[in-house]
């Protein structure tokens, strides 16, 4: 059986993926957020860790819901909040949670980040601070900027919700590099970085998908206006050579090529030394 496997508008994360916390079934219909490679990363990362989750935990931008049960499997945790701007995945993620058996551990909110958007849901919300134990995130790529935005939104927004010693666990794939990570941890000194705690081996960068190559375009426009830049490796290199994404997407046009890079999810812990 594939780690990961979809039908239609089911896609079953395996226990080659969940290993103890079990098979997850995600119903993701049309309208609604469709689990990606991240997305199994994510997953990954919460079943491989997960003696670093207990309590209460918070899913920002949890989509149609795999990562906010992922968590809830976990025994030591007793409840999950997931977070997200699309009230169709909100409602989807709530029919998933009852099909994954863990409907009494996990709430949804319709919120934009860290704001929900009713006011019931603010004093829900409002009752979590400082009493949060971990937060887990997949974020999208922002448009118009570098792509990371929303990443650095997610680690600015933590520690209002975040106890002591409280950890997030954010995706950053492979070719966002160090430099970005080390800004974002400056910018948000609260955070220690831990390092990837889940990784893809190299995969494509799948050009093929739309939303990828509008990635790749954005991340070249932001090299050229003079920002930090980003590194692929070479799908057809002996060696560890790598190119920016002006490059990447240069050979792209030029030989329909991917570049490869990694999926990976990174520890931070709150209030590390």
């Amino acid at each position: 059986m594939k780690p990961i496997c979809g039908q239609n508008d089911l896609t079953r994360f395996a226990p080659e993926i969940t290993g103890a916390i079990g098979t997850i079934d995600i119903a993701h219909p049309a309208g609604t957020f469709a689990p990606s490679p991240a997305s199994v990363i994510a997953v990954q990362a919460i079943a491989d860790n997960r003696r670093l989750l207990n309590g209460t935990g918070i899913d920002w931008g949890c989509g149609t819901g795999c990562m906010t049960i992922a968590a809830a499997r976990v025994p030591a945790v007793g409840r999950v909040i997931g977070l997200d701007i699309v009230a169709a995945n909100v409602e989807c993620a709530r029919s998933n949670a009852a099909l994954n058996g863990v409907a009494e551990k996990t709430e949804f909110i319709v919120a934009d980040s860290y704001s929900p958007a009713s006011g019931d849901d603010c004093r829900r919300l409002e009752l979590l601070r400082g009493r949060v134990d971990f937060i887990v995130a997949n974020p999208p790529a922002s448009s118009g900027d570098d792509g990371f935005r929303y990443r650095r939104v997610v680690l600015e927004g933590a520690p209002q919700f975040l106890a002591p010693g409280g950890i997030v666990f954010l995706n950053i794939s492979w070719q966002y590099g160090p430099q970005r990570i080390a800004r974002l941890v400056a910018e948000v000194p609260a955070f220690r970085h831990r390092g990837a705690i889940a990784s893809t081996d190299w995969v494509p960068f799948d050009l093929g998908r739309p939303d990828l190559l509008e990635c790749l375009e954005e991340y070249a426009m932001e090299e050229s206006r003079g920002g930090l830049e980003y590194s692929f490796r070479l799908a057809d290199a002996a060696g560890a050579k790598t190119m920016n994404a002006r490059a990447a997407l240069d050979r792209f046009h030029r030989t329909g090529t991917s570049p490869l890079s990694k999926w990976q999810t990174h520890l931070f812990e709150f209030g590390g030394s």
